[in-house]
């Protein structure tokens, strides 16, 4: 039985560090693996985090990025045996955030 291509990934959130997707599972897979690299590099220096498929949609998380950098981020599915993979679905090319200079709303300095 083959394994078919990861479902489309829709952006949720990019940050100076991370970037947040959702997708919606293929019926009758439940390991994905999320992959993602500089746009300049190639494949196979991806970072990559495992994802187990929830009902509904199911978020995923790319981490420890470089602020200011655009990423190329796909999904693959992961057979059962935990090893074969299917073909990546669609990618998204999404930047981090730039690191902000100036403070964030949630930070005060109060001077009595």
């Amino acid at each position: 039985m083959s394994i078919p291509s990861a479902p489309k990934i829709e952006l949720i959130e990019a940050t100076e560090t991370e970037i947040q997707v959702q997708f919606k599972a293929e019926a009758g897979h439940s390991n994905y693996e999320l992959q993602w690299k500089e746009v300049q590099q190639p494949w196979d220096s991806a970072g990559t985090e495992p994802v187990v498929a929830q009902n509904g949609k199911t978020k995923a998380v790319a981490t420890n990025l470089n602020p200011g950098t655009s990423y190329c981020i796909r999904l693959v599915i992961v057979a059962g045996d935990k090893i074969s993979k299917g073909p990546p679905g669609p990618e998204l090319i999404i930047d981090t955030e730039q690191v902000g200079c100036t403070p964030k709303q949630s930070s005060v300095c109060l001077i009595l």
